[in-house]
Formats: C-alpha cells, structure tokens, sequence
C-alpha cells in the first residue's frame, strides 16, 4: 500500500527541520504570531504549529491542560467496554500498562519504554490481520492515514484524538478540507470528523456509536463503541449451509 496516498487524498511529505530552524522558531515565538513565523522562515503556519506541538510533547507538556480529564474518560470507557487487550498506537508514557493490568501492546515513535518503536502506520499494519478489544489512536498530529487499519483492528472500542482539530484555531480549513469535508470555519464541528470515522467503518462491517466525544479546544478526542455486523446470508449459501 502507498503511504502517500491513502483514502483517496495524497500525503506530501514534509520539510525536514533541522536543529537550526528549531532554534530559530523557538526565538521568534517569543514576540512573533505564527502569521509573521511564517513569511519569516518560509514554512506554512500549519506546520510551524505542529512543530510546536511536538516540541511541547518532547518536554511533556503537551495537552497537559486536559490530561487527567483524558485519564478519566479513559478509565469511564474501560468499565463500559472491558477490553481484554488493548492496542496503544501513539503510547507515550504508556498509560494503560501504568494503571491497568490489561493486556498491552504498545508503540511510541519517541523510542520510550514501549514494545515497538514504528510509524503508527507502520506498527498498525504489522497487526493488520489480528484483533485487538480496544485500539486507541492519540497522535499529537493527525493519524488520518491510519484509520482504516485501526477500524480494521478493533473490536469492542476505538478512540481516536484528532489533532487536526486545532487548525480551527488558525483558521485554517485546507488540510481537513478534501478529508473530513470541512469547506469553511462554520463547519468545523466535532459531527464532521466523528462521521468520517462512522462512514469508514462501515466498509470494514462495523457500526461505531460515539460514546464520549471531549472537545478540547486544540484537539478532540472520541471514543467509538464497535457493533460488529454480520454479514447477509446469500440464498445460495443458505441453501448449501440447510441442504
């Protein structure tokens, strides 16, 4: 499969960032917009924001603001659900193998203590043909390109954190524009990307039902129970399965 096209949208790959250019957003963030960042270093205003974001995760203090609110609503979906096992793409400090005894196996491209250090994509197609209760998909970016691997994978719950979601607060509609059918600010809602995700689904034969939905202003994040749906029985298998 190409990972630059995915879904019916091409994913360009990015400029890399060198140590230089970092130390030079760090200094103009100080008194600088990401408008002005922008026409300064010749980067768009989307990338410099992810770029932060990533920073701010190396230094653990990325979402910090809504992070035990997410510990919560997680410990909410694990009594509703009660995974067997559990599928940790983006795993960081490995939350689950920290507070559950639950089955994990997780990933974090960081090269922390998790069991693989991959490319979400990557470590989700490594597991493409088995099944896991629950899979939780946390980028700090946008993992659009692993969704339909993660419904694939999942059987009982699926959380997604969309990371796109903090465009809104620039202003910006290009990037979810030709994947969620986001054409302007007005239609920025939690609806849009959750449908996507539902509408996927539905190729894999699973219907999701949003369980909690957490609109934190710079990202969302869902939590999708799975209803698996049997397949239609044909006349003619019905006819050689009762013969």
């Amino acid at each position: 499969m190409n990972k630059n096209l995915l879904n019916g949208v091409i994913k360009s790959v990015p400029r890399k960032w060198t140590d230089e250019n970092i130390k030079e957003l760090l200094f103009l963030k100080k008194n600088k917009s990401i408008k002005d960042i922008s026409k300064i270093i010749n980067r768009t205003e989307t990338s410099i924001s992810i770029k932060l974001k990533r920073l701010k995760l190396s230094n653990d203090t990325y979402n910090e603001k809504h992070r035990q609110d997410k510990y919560r609503c997680n410990r909410m979906f694990l009594a509703e659900i009660n995974p067997k096992n559990i599928l940790d793409v983006y795993a960081g400090n490995s939350y689950y193998k920290k507070t559950t005894d639950i089955k994990v196996i997780d990933n974090d491209i960081k090269g922390t203590q998790t069991d693989f250090s991959l490319d979400a994509f990557d470590f989700l197609f490594k597991f493409k043909n088995m099944k896991f209760d629950l899979v939780d998909v946390d980028p700090f970016g946008s993992a659009f390109n692993c969704f339909d691997l993660a419904i694939q994978i999942a059987q009982k719950g699926l959380i997604i954190t969309f990371g796109e979601y903090g465009h809104k607060r620039w202003r910006r509609s290009d990037y979810v524009k030709h994947r969620y059918n986001i054409n302007n600010l007005q239609e920025f809602k939690t609806d849009k990307f959750n449908d996507y995700v539902i509408k996927r689904a539905k190729m894999f034969n699973k219907k999701l039902s949003v369980y909690i939905t957490k609109d934190y202003g710079n990202i969302m994040r869902t939590y999708f129970k799975i209803k698996i749906i049997k397949k239609s029985v044909s006349g003619k298998e019905y006819y050689n399965k009762n013969k």
